[in-house]
C-alpha cells in the first residue's frame, strides 16, 4: 500500500524550519539546503515543495502578508472605530520594529531583489505593493470617517505621501547601522500623523 503523505503538515514543518533559519541567521541565510538541513530533510526532498530559492521567496512573502494581515486585524479588535492609537498601532505593523519585522522587511528586499529577474516574483511584488498601499489608503480613508483628517487634504496624495514614508523608514530602519531607531520611527509615525489630522 502506497505511504500517504500529510502535505499540508509537511508543508507547516517546512515553514518552521524556514523561520527558524530566517530568525536565528537571517534571509539571506534561507536557502533549500539551508532549511532541508534545519527540517532534517534531504534538500531533494525539499525540492519537491520549493524547487527553487524564488519560490522560497514567494512562499515566504505570503507568510508575511498572513501575519501582517493578522497583527492588524488585531489592533482593531474591540475598538467600534479607528481611533489615532490604533492608526498608529496600524501603521507600526508594517514597519521593522522587532525581530519578526525585521525578517518580514528581510523577505521583502529579497521579493524585489528576484523581481528584476523573474516574471512570477515580480507579479507577486506588485500584488503586495498594492496591498500594502490598500492598507496605508484604509487609514486615510479611516481618518476622514471620523472626521479627523485635516480639511484641504487629499486622501488619495495622502495615501501616497504616508506609504511613501513608510517605505522610507523600511529602509532607514533596516541599514547597517540603522539610520533610524526604533522609538524615532515611531515618533516620525506620530509627527505625521499630527499632521494629517491637525
Amino acid at each position: 500500500m502506497p505511504k500517504v503523505v500529510n502535505h499540508a503538515a509537511r508543508r507547516a514543518e517546512l515553514t518552521e524550519a524556514l523561520w527558524r533559519v530566517a530568525l536565528r541567521d537571517g534571509f539571506d541565510a534561507v536557502t533549500v539546503r539551508s532549511v532541508a538541513q534545519e527540517a532534517g530533510w534531504s534538500p531533494g526532498a525539499l525540492r519537491h515543495y520549493f524547487p527553487d530559492k524564488a519560490e522560497m521567496v514567494l512562499f515566504a512573502m505570503d507568510l508575511v502578508a498572513q501575519e501582517s494581515a493578522g497583527r492588524i486585524q488585531t489592533v482593531y479588535e474591540g475598538h467600534q472605530q479607528a481611533t489615532p492609537e490604533t492608526i498608529q498601532q496600524h501603521l507600526e505593523q508594517l514597519l521593522p520594529l522587532d525581530a519578526t519585522r525585521r525578517i518580514e522587511s528581510e523577505v521583502w528586499f529579497a521579493l524585489v531583489t528576484l523581481a528584476h529577474s523573474d516574471a512570477r516574483v515580480a507579479e507577486r511584488r506588485t500584488q503586495i505593493d498594492d496591498m500594502i498601499r490598500e492598507s496605508v489608503r484604509s487609514i486615510v480613508t479611516a481618518l476622514e470617517q471620523i472626521g479627523r483628517l485635516r480639511k484641504g487634504r487629499d486622501p488619495e496624495l495622502e495615501a501616497r505621501r504616508l506609504h511613501a514614508l513608510l517605505d522610507g523608514l523600511v529602509i532607514q530602519l533596516m541599514a547597517e547601522p540603522p539610520r533610524v531607531g526604533v522609538e524615532e520611527a515611531r515618533e516620525v509615525i506620530a509627527q505625521q500623523l499630527a499632521d494629517l489630522t491637525g
